[in-house]
């Protein structure tokens, strides 16, 4: 492949990997149009000069794999980046295609990539899914967690604890409580709002939250 060729693969290449990652950029994600300019662009540029050599290509979708890796973090009982990884990974996808010289192929993944990202999670918020909730109980200095009195609250209000997601946390003379709640997006706000008010009346809690969490 002559140099000139190379570079119009490359640009392409770029082109492209600027779209998705100006897509996951606009949306707050940890990978940014930086990251996924220079995978798409690498990808390109091993694969045209080295053609269909099935190695290779295994090679750059494995090394990309650790880079997406690396985005996915998880915090207590959230985890985030799943999908910023996956896109990560999935550019070295349309940097191999445009490398291969398949352009229209590359364009139609590109467009598929943006749709997924941007038009399924429109579509899936109007069903009715379970979500979770991880809800903090915050003890006053001196008094312990009464994991009964947790139960027999969420059992008077026709809810319960996931199984296995309790945990206590002692840190500056007080103890924490975290656990979560399954409930549904349709009546997730008429649970805080009703939930909210009435968490002090557990014996001891001096503060709380509840915040929506992403489980594995």
């Amino acid at each position: 492949m002559s140099d000139v060729s190379l570079l119009l693969h490359v640009l392409l290449a770029l082109a492209l990997g600027w779209l998705l990652g100006y897509e996951r950029y606009s949306h707050g994600r940890a990978a940014g149009t930086q990251v996924y300019c220079l995978v798409c662009i690498a990808a390109c540029a091993l694969t045209a000069v080295s053609g269909q050599m099935t190695n290779l290509v295994g090679n750059i979708l494995t090394g990309i794999g650790f880079l997406g890796a690396g985005i996915i973090v998880k915090s207590g009982t959230s985890i985030r980046g799943l999908t910023t990884a996956a896109s990560v990974w999935s550019s070295a996808a349309v940097g191999i295609l445009v490398g291969l010289g398949h352009y229209v192929a590359a364009v139609y993944v590109t467009a598929l990539f943006i749709a997924s990202m941007v038009l399924l999670p429109r579509v899936e918020r109007r069903f009715r899914v379970q979500i979770a909730l991880e809800v903090s109980l915050r003890y006053r200095q001196g008094h312990r967690p009464e994991e009964g009195a947790v139960h027999a609250f969420l059992e008077d209000r026709g809810m319960s604890m996931l199984a296995d997601s309790l945990s206590v946390i002692y840190e500056e003379s007080g103890y924490q409580l975290r656990f979560l709640v399954i409930t549904d997006s349709v009546t997730r706000a008429q649970f805080i709002s009703r939930v909210a008010g009435e968490l002090p009346s557990i014996p001891h809690v001096d503060s709380f939250s509840i915040d929506q969490t992403n489980r594995a």
